[in-house]
């Protein structure tokens, strides 16, 4: 009976889970699948308004490397005249760049760009290459996925700090009476 207490907590999260997905449905410019992985990686940053903030940041730069690989890949593939053969090259290239910033505090998490990329590479197929739709819906949906994070942080707490205080009522009410 004992862990039963702990329910409400997979229960919040839930209920948020059903909540993103009810956004995707209703806003044109949110991702839900997008939405969950930020989600994740405001965990992965640390669970804290500071690491959210990072995984943005983090996100901006792994969709502005993306457009770049894009371009470049488009160029090189020109220059070379083979469709997408330089695609391989502008890869390499721009990851060579990204891995540089794991030396930078701000944007050192590394998984974050590499995230947000593969995010903006599924989407902006989907999308056609309109970076115009593309960046703003996985920027957006990566701000929901921290804000989600956070929520769930919060909750999670406000329960946990509410059964540990039901905790001590409780052994406080037992305890022997002193003599």
């Amino acid at each position: 009976m004992k862990t039963l207490k702990y329910l409400p907590h997979p229960g919040m999260v839930a209920v948020l889970a059903g909540l993103m997905q009810l956004l995707d449905m209703q806003i044109a410019i949110f991702i839900a699948w997008v939405g969950f992985a930020a989600w994740a990686c405001y965990f992965l940053a640390g669970c804290t308004p500071k690491g959210g903030a990072k995984v943005i940041g983090c996100w901006v730069f792994g969709v502005a490397a993306s457009v770049v690989i894009i371009e470049l890949g488009t160029y090189l593939s020109g220059v070379l005249g083979t469709p997408k053969a330089g695609f391989p090259i502008a890869v390499g290239v721009i990851a060579f760049f990204v891995i540089c910033f794991e030396k930078v505090p701000a944007l050192d998490m590394i998984p974050a760009w590499f995230i947000g990329a593969g995010c903006f590479f599924g989407y902006n197929t989907i999308a056609a290459g309109d970076y115009k739709v593309s960046v703003p819906a996985i920027l957006i949906s990566c701000v929901v996925g921290q804000i989600f994070g956070f929520v769930t942080v919060l909750l999670r707490t406000k329960y946990g700090q509410m059964v540990a205080g039901d905790a001590e009522a409780t052994e406080a009410s037992e305890a022997p009476e002193p003599a």
